[in-house]
Parts: C-alpha cells; sequence; structure tokens
C-alpha cells in the first residue's frame, strides 16, 4: 500500500486576487499536478509556474523514489518543503504517479501537467477563461486541452484524436483545420484541465503504461459522457529530449517492443465490441506490427533488425493470448 503523503510534496502559492467561480460559489482554485523525476525539467516548469499571472493555486510534485530526486532539487533550489519518500512506486509507473497527485489535490480545479511542457505567462489564465466561456455554452462540466506544440516551433504534434479504429489498432489524430474547437474521445502528451471531481472519480489504470494509459483515462472520461475539448489557439510547448529515428518511428529498442506490443493488445481487449474484434483479427492485429517492421527495415542498424523484427511478433502474439495484466 501506498502511502501518499510519503511521496508527494505540495506548495501553495498565494494572491489576494482570486477569480471568483459562479457554480461553486467561492474562488476558483486550482491544483497543478506534476509527475517528475526532479531534474532540469522540474526547475524549468517551476520558474513557468512562478511566472504565471494566476496566482491561486497549489502545486503537486510527485516523485518516484527511485530516482533518488529530493537530495537534487534540495541542493540544487533549495526547496525545504518536500517530503522523504518511504515507499517506491511500482514499475516506475506514470498512472501511479498522476493517481497520487490526484487523490492529494485540495481545489475544485485539477490541471494535469507533465514536466517537459512549457507554457506561456498567462496559460493558467486563459485556460480557466476558455473554461468559463464553453461552460456557459455547454452547461455542463468538461475536461479541456490544448493543442500541443513541438518544442518552441509552429510545428503541431498533437490536438488528440477522434476515436480508435481497430482495423487499423491505432488512435485517429484530430486536426483543427477552420474551427478554433472540436470535441475528442482520447489524448496523449496534452496538458489536461477539469473540476476535480472528473479525475478523482476517473483515475489512470495503473496497468496500462506507454501512451496507452493517456489514452485509456480519456476514453474513460468520454465513455463517462463528459465532453473533452481541444483548443486551437490554447497552446502548449512540449520539450521533448532528442530522440533517434527509431524512437520517433514509435519503436525504439527490445524493451520498447514489448511495451507497445503489451499494452497496445490491453487496451483493445479492454474496449473492444463483437465487431470491432473482427475488424481487429482480419487487419488491425497484422497491420500495425508489420508498420512497424518496415520502420526497423529502414532506420535500424544491421545488427539489431533481427533482435527487434523478432520482440515485436514475440510479444504481439504473447499479449493477444495470455490474461495476465502485467
Amino acid at each position: 500500500m501506498i502511502n501518499i503523503e510519503d511521496n508527494i510534496f505540495v506548495r501553495t502559492i498565494k494572491t489576494s486576487w482570486k477569480r471568483y467561480d459562479k457554480r461553486y460559489n467561492m474562488a476558483m482554485k486550482l491544483s497543478v499536478v506534476i509527475p517528475t523525476r526532479g531534474d532540469q525539467n522540474m526547475k524549468n516548469i517551476i520558474e513557468c509556474l512562478q511566472r504565471q499571472t494566476f496566482k491561486d493555486f497549489e502545486i503537486i510534485f510527485v516523485v518516484d523514489k527511485k530516482i533518488d530526486a529530493w537530495s537534487k532539487i534540495h541542493d540544487a533550489w533549495n526547496i525545504h518543503y518536500i517530503t522523504n519518500l518511504t515507499h517506491t512506486i511500482p514499475y516506475n509507473n506514470a498512472s501511479a504517479l498522476r493517481n497520487l497527485g490526484i487523490k492529494a489535490a485540495k481545489w475544485t480545479f485539477i490541471q494535469l501537467m507533465d514536466d517537459d511542457e512549457r507554457f506561456e505567462e498567462d496559460y493558467l489564465e486563459r485556460s480557466l477563461s476558455f473554461w468559463d466561456e464553453y461552460h456557459a455554452l455547454l452547461k455542463k462540466d468538461f475536461v479541456l486541452t490544448p493543442t500541443l506544440m513541438y518544442r518552441k516551433t509552429w510545428q503541431i504534434q498533437n490536438q488528440g484524436f477522434s476515436r480508435f479504429n481497430y482495423r487499423l489498432s491505432r488512435p485517429i489524430p484530430q486536426i483543427l483545420w477552420h474551427t478554433p474547437r472540436d470535441y475528442i474521445q482520447m489524448y496523449s502528451w496534452n496538458s489536461l484541465l477539469a473540476p476535480a471531481h472528473i479525475f478523482k472519480h476517473n483515475l489512470f489504470d495503473e496497468n496500462l503504461d506507454f501512451v496507452y494509459e493517456d489514452l485509456d483515462f480519456s476514453y474513460r472520461i468520454h465513455h463517462a459522457g463528459c465532453p473533452i475539448i481541444v483548443l486551437r489557439d490554447l497552446r502548449i510547448y512540449h520539450m521533448e529530449r532528442d530522440k533517434t529515428k527509431l524512437e520517433q518511428a514509435r519503436v525504439g529498442n527490445e524493451y520498447s517492443a514489448f511495451r507497445k506490443a503489451k499494452h497496445r493488445m490491453l487496451f483493445v481487449k479492454k474496449y473492444w465490441t463483437f465487431f470491432q474484434k473482427i475488424q481487429f483479427y482480419l487487419l488491425g492485429f497484422w497491420w500495425q506490427p508489420l508498420w512497424l517492421i518496415l520502420k526497423v527495415l529502414r532506420f535500424a542498424k544491421k545488427h539489431e533488425k533481427w533482435k527487434l523484427i523478432t520482440a515485436i511478433w514475440k510479444w504481439t502474439f504473447y499479449w493477444l493470448y495470455t490474461k495476465r495484466d502485467r
């Protein structure tokens, strides 16, 4: 059993200026939940948050003990409000980290972020303003997500996904061409803003990983009847690390091939209907491994190719027929 208090440190930033939320008849307060390894990314996102024009929020960082981040944070940035970890998050599990942060959040709204995201100084204020505006139109609570940009460029990395296609065994990207907003069924990597009760009632599935935890989390929120809206003009910048050609092709190494095959199969089996199951067996099951193998043949070094191809097929078949969830 993981003790929440032993895995989280919280800092509340207070100000005399408050945003008033008529729905709850109280000041709109925000909990910003960020899983982190306590490296340079954490320092950078702290600086982004300190510059925000909206100030009435708490920051909840959740750190995996295995990274041994506490001493580095304390020594480098003189942060004294960190509590010591006595438990380890299993399997370096990002879902478990986020769930701990969500459960610890105290305020009426939760903003989920990753520590490698950067944003303008009015990002939180604009997010809440957009949420107010669309809530008045929808007359119901919903989840708001921005357009994810590749680093600080004009290249759009992600605007969520409109649906999951079982024939292709992949989510279909949403693209906002001439509309400022649209509905999506799932997301990955994006920042999310919503009333706290939505996230607290729909926690991450800790059996899923490798992007599929994000897809599953948002897909369950969608199926629960809660709209997810992506905005074209609200942007956040994903400052991801440099990746190899194989990593950019969503292949990586043998362990990545194992994780991708495992969590794809767990996700698909969790949601498919009878007809989607037929579509998947006829097309989707074969299509994605073949597509990944083509990328391996193109980008992998000669001595890596056979190991990667074997790993892709081995784990695809293994997770199709096994009933294990880990």
